[in-house]
Order: C-alpha cells, then sequence, then structure tokens
C-alpha cells in the first residue's frame, strides 16, 4: 500500500481493522501528490522505489492479531475515588481523556445504577448487538450503547432512537468507515420525523440544530462518543480531517411538522415510511450554505441552484450522493403558495442545479470517478454539455425544520468522496413507552411555536 506521509498512522489503523496487519505501507514524502509538477513527482518516485521493491520481494515477520471474540465483552468495571465525589469525577475524566474515551467535555459517571436506568428505555437484551462499528469494528451491544448514553447526559426514552441511529450508521450504504477516517470535512448529522420528536421533546422549532434541548444536544453527543469508543476514531490516529467540522460534536435536526404546508409530505413519507412512523436518517454533511430570500423565483432560479453547482468543488468523485434542504418554515410557505410541493421543487432544482462536464476534469474521469460510480454518459458529453449535481430528482432531501423566522434556510453539502448515502431507519417504540415518556416530566424545554 503507497500513502502520502500525513495518513500512514490512519494506514497502520486501517490495515489492522481490515484484518491485514502484515500489509507493507510505503509512506510517501509528501502530503499529497495532486497538482505536483513532474518533476517532483520523479523526486518522490526515486526516493520510495526501493523500498516498494523491498516490501513486495522480502519476507517480514508474520504479526500475529488475536482472533475476533465469537461474542461480545462485558463492559470493564472501573473505580475511581478521591477526598469527594468532585475529586473522583476529575480522577475519571482524566483517565477517559488519556485514554481516548471522551469527546473532550465532561461526562456523566456512566456508574452501574446508571446505566442500569438507561437500559429500561429497551426491552432488548443487554448484551444484542447492533452491530459493528467502523473503523476499528467495535461490537456495538445494547448495554455498550447504553454506556455512551449515560456519559452524554441521555435519558432512557432516548434509547430506541439512539439504537437506531446506531442501526442507519453502520448500514453498509453509509459508509461509516469512509465517513470515520476520511481527511474530507465530513460530520454525520442526525434527523428525525414522526411522533416521537413530541414525546421526547425534540426541538423541531428555532434553533433546532443549536443548543438548549436536553434530547437534540445529548442524543447528538451519545452519537459521537459511540463513534469514538466503539469505532475507535481519533483524531491524527485515524480521524485525518485537516480542520473537522463542528457538526462532529453532535447535531440533531427534527422535523416541524407543526408548521409544514397543508399538502406537502413528511421526510418519513418521502423516504417510504407511513406517516405514523417515527424514523432516523443521518447524512454525511460537510458544510451548511444559507440560503435567505423572500421570494421564490429568484429562489429557485437562480441563487440555489447557483450554490448546488458548487457543492460538487469542480470533482467527478463527489457526484452521485444527495443533497439536503432546510427549508424554515417562513420560506416553504412562500414556496407553498406559489404552488411548489416537495416534488416539484425537487424537479426544479434538478433541472436547473446542473454543472457541465468540463467541471470534471480531463478524459477519461479516471480511477476516482470510476470507483464513486460516474457514470460513462458523462465522461461521453461535450465540454458544455450539462450534468444534473444529483443522480435523480429524488435524491434532493427536503425537510421542513426550524422556527418560522425571518426566512432564512440552508442547504447542506455532501461529502461526496466515499460512498456514503442518506439512509433512514424506521424506530421500533418498546412496549413501556408510555411509562417512558412519563419520566421525562421535568425534562423538557419549552418549545414555543409563533
Amino acid at each position: 500500500m503507497i500513502d502520502a506521509k500525513p495518513f500512514f498512522s490512519d494506514s497502520k489503523s486501517s490495515v489492522v481493522g481490515v484484518g491485514m496487519p502484515d500489509l507493507q505501507i510505503i509512506a510517501l514524502s509528501v502530503a499529497a501528490t495532486g497538482g505536483l509538477p513532474a518533476q517532483d513527482l520523479e523526486r518522490v518516485a526515486k526516493e520510495s522505489v526501493k523500498e516498494v521493491i523491498d516490501a513486495l520481494t522480502k519476507a517480514v515477520p508474520t504479526v500475529k492479531v488475536a482472533a475476533a471474540p465469537a461474542k461480545p465483552k462485558a463492559a470493564q468495571v472501573l473505580s475511581f475515588t478521591g477526598k469527594d465525589s468532585t475529586e473522583a469525577a476529575e480522577n475519571m475524566e482524566k483517565f477517559f481523556l488519556s485514554n481516548r474515551y471522551s469527546d473532550g467535555l465532561p461526562a456523566v459517571p456512566p456508574t452501574k445504577e446508571a446505566v442500569e436506568a438507561m437500559l429500561k428505555g429497551t426491552t432488548l437484551p443487554r448484551d444484542q448487538v447492533v452491530g459493528m462499528v467502523d473503523p476499528r469494528k467495535g461490537i456495538a451491544t445494547v448495554e455498550k450503547i447504553a454506556i455512551n448514553a449515560v456519559m452524554a447526559g441521555c435519558r432512557p426514552a432516548y434509547m430506541p432512537l439512539l439504537i437506531t441511529v446506531v442501526q442507519a450508521l453502520i448500514d453498509p450504504a453509509f459508509d461509516l468507515y469512509g465517513v470515520q477516517c476520511t481527511g474530507g470535512l465530513t460530520a454525520p448529522l442526525i434527523f428525525v420525523s414522526g411522533p416521537i420528536i413530541k414525546d421526547l421533546n425534540l426541538n423541531f422549532s428555532y434553533s433546532t440544530a443549536g443548543p438548549g434541548w436536553r434530547a437534540n444536544s445529548t442524543i447528538g453527543r451519545a452519537m459521537r462518543l459511540i463513534l469514538i469508543n466503539l469505532g475507535q476514531a481519533w483524531p491524527g490516529v485515524n480521524d485525518m480531517k485537516d480542520v473537522g467540522n463542528p457538526a462532529k460534536f453532535g447535531i440533531v435536526i427534527a422535523e416541524n411538522e407543526v408548521q409544514t404546508p397543508s399538502g406537502w409530505s413528511t421526510l418519513r413519507e418521502r423516504e417510504g415510511f407511513s406517516k405514523d412512523a417515527s424514523i432516523v436518517s443521518v447524512y454525511a454533511s460537510q458544510s451548511f450554505r444559507q440560503i435567505i430570500k423572500h421570494s421564490v423565483k429568484p429562489y429557485l432560479e437562480q441563487e440555489t441552484p447557483d450554490q448546488m453547482k458548487t457543492a460538487l468543488n469542480a470533482i467527478a468523485a463527489q457526484w452521485g450522493k444527495e443533497m439536503v434542504f432546510v427549508f424554515s418554515p417562513a420560506n416553504a410557505e412562500i414556496l407553498a403558495k406559489n404552488g411548489y410541493t416537495p416534488a416539484v421543487i425537487q424537479r426544479e432544482l434538478y433541472e436547473r442545479g446542473r454543472v457541465s462536464r468540463k467541471e470534471f476534469g480531463p478524459r477519461p474521469l479516471g480511477a476516482t470517478g470510476v470507483a464513486s460510480g460516474v457514470p460513462k454518459w458523462i465522461d461521453d458529453l461535450p465540454d458544455d454539455g450539462l450534468v444534473p449535481v444529483v443522480p435523480k430528482p429524488e435524491d434532493i432531501k427536503i425537510l421542513v425544520a426550524g422556527g418560522k423566522g425571518p426566512g432564512a434556510s440552508f442547504m447542506i453539502d455532501r461529502w461526496g468522496f466515499g460512498q456514503s448515502y442518506f439512509v433512514s431507519k424506521e424506530i421500533k417504540l418498546p412496549p413501556n413507552w408510555k411509562d417512558l415518556v412519563t419520566e421525562l416530566q421535568g425534562w423538557e424545554t419549552p418549545i414555543e411555536v409563533k
């Protein structure tokens, strides 16, 4: 395996994670080869050629790796002491930080009693395996999800949603391995649609993507702790994002069904679920682009399609993935009054948000484009041939969320360099759901819908 120097630790971690610890890795002396002049590439090649030949021809010691456990291990029990509970908690924090068990924020101690209380949020057995979390294939049991939920400050009623989030993240269509390890500045976002929003007091109104609500904040944080502690992804080791993404702390955006225009279907219905269902969707986001418009024509005819075009970053590898538009109630109302439904918006943006073939680079597209599934018909177009930013109108995901303010919405770019797709899963509620919701009394943040 030939890699660039900054990615050496990522590569070492990756080969162990996929069961190939003996694979030889050559780290080139440069940070990247793309765009380097020929003379520099020749120098790098001359520096590395002997190392490549040796790696291919000389025997290397076999690295022994313990076989994966047939079943998950029980959670380890740790003890922390101090002159008082504050000092004991501080000693726990120091240990968590030094062992990479933390997102850097203070954690709620996951005591035996707290974890037992969290497990009341599900009827699933504590040792039931939900799945394997990339990149290091950590086994996500119900108990270990509960431990991270406690650390994040979740309530037991959040467990069904959190378990579903994990199921969505580990779905092969999401490409969690790529999302966790890429140098691209991506972060998973959680979208929620359905009656569970009211049950859990999720913020669907003003600043739904921001702070202030126990459910939104702690569910998002629990997702990140699961990705750290079970996926074992860590900055500079196998999480190679240059500057990161603030959304990696965990963002939960809830659908504002209360102020969704009459006649508009919900996100869950467009994702193929019944209106009575509650779902979570995960999306490998990259950046948020604000859209402010009070009239419909410029909104859909020029500014928004222009923003869509820039989402490709002129790189073919980013073609073929979904894009998300979160419309505020005020903007959705303007669109609805002008005869727009989500389906009409999808078609309009699909037709207008196109880029020319020349933006995809030289012919042929090369390994990056091919690996990303860019079809041959794009390569065959003339330079001025137009290519839609997404393969089909339905790949433009639409959500009404937030408060009815002055009319600020946003488009959320996709990551695009891997094979990560928008994944939705239905939340299965336990028989004791009403009791769990009752337990939330006193934990609500008031939602004022104007």
